[in-house]
């Protein structure tokens, strides 16, 4: 359901999403819409009231997705440019190199090449395979630590999957899929995706049921969600 939030000078189209919870909750996607998730019995004003107390979340949000979007679309992979790691940013320093090598090393994102430090397309693949190894790891790491949360005689298989609206998905076929950007954010935030699908074994819904099981194996969440949404969503 589309609608528009007018505050101040400030028009912005967005959605909802209504849904049996019991809060008012709000994301940003990275293509800038904005959704309004609520109670099926929520009101427009009630929702609109809601809008203007997350105003200054909302208004920071945009523009660092603003700013995201128009870096992501300048990359040329060259040092000075700027990359999140397990929710800290660090500047990639490109160098020659004896090896092709990327590593953390004094808080930069050091990355040595056996070819021209300006060759855009060999410094992307030697970064998107340093992403991949670390992702598999890290993601298999925080997964094994949420499994022991839960009771499951049959494990759910851990997989990836690029998702332009969710961190992770629950699959009809009983998989857990996080999306690859979740790499980018704290370790307790892949932590708390993880945690968060593996619910979704006992309620495919956002039901009560479910927001029941998250706050009993995961009591902090909300505040795990939302510094995971301002920073990185």
């Amino acid at each position: 359901m589309k609608q528009v939030f007018e505050y101040g000078k400030y028009s912005y189209d967005y959605y909802i999403e209504f849904a049996e919870r019991k809060t008012l909750g709000l994301e940003v996607l990275p293509d800038l819409r904005i959704i309004a998730k609520v109670p099926l019995d929520a009101t427009i004003d009630e929702i609109e009231a809601f809008l203007v107390r997350k105003w200054k979340w909302l208004y920071k949000q945009l523009a660092e997705l603003k700013k995201m979007n128009k870096l992501q679309a300048e990359r040329r992979y060259v040092s000075g440019e700027s990359y999140y790691y397990l929710g800290r940013q660090y500047m990639l320093l490109v160098e020659k190199g004896m090896n092709d090598v990327v590593k953390l090393e004094r808080g930069k994102l050091r990355l040595n090449t056996t070819k021209s430090t300006r060759d855009s397309i060999h410094n992307e693949r030697l970064l998107r395979e340093w992403y991949e190894y670390r992702r598999d790891r890290i993601f298999k790491q925080e997964y094994l630590k949420a499994l022991k949360y839960f009771d499951y005689p049959q494990i759910p298989q851990l997989g990836q999957r690029v998702m332009a609206r969710r961190w992770g998905s629950y699959t009809s076929d009983g998989k857990v899929l996080l999306n690859p950007r979740l790499i980018e954010a704290p370790r307790e935030a892949i932590f708390y995706v993880c945690v968060h699908e593996l619910c979704h074994k006992i309620s495919h819904k956002h039901n009560e049921l479910f927001y029941r099981e998250l706050n009993n194996r995961l009591p902090n969440w909300q505040r795990i969600k939302d510094s995971l949404e301002i920073r990185h969503g």
